[in-house]
């Protein structure tokens, strides 16, 4: 469990840091693009400690988002362009 509370808190000072520790993105059907796959435990655990993904999924006005949902498709931290 130490494990990862230390992991947690990397990935967060990396956060405020500005460095991006997710390079990988997430695309879904309907084509919106997400930094976390939410389906992976790991990029759950990192999603959680990134402010900057979350502010973005918080005022996100993308209408797909919740097609996404519907088709069982959960990403995080969504790029909108």
């Amino acid at each position: 469990m130490k494990i990862y509370k230390l992991a947690a808190l990397l990935v967060f000072l990396f956060s405020l840091s500005g460095f991006s520790v997710a390079d990988d993105r997430y695309e879904s059907t309907y084509g919106n693009t997400y930094q976390y796959d939410m389906s992976d435990p790991s990029d759950r655990i990192d999603y959680s400690v990134d402010i900057d993904a979350q502010m973005r999924d918080k005022s996100s006005i993308e209408p797909t988002r919740e097609l996404d949902q519907k088709m069982g498709e959960h990403g995080g931290g969504i790029y909108e362009y």
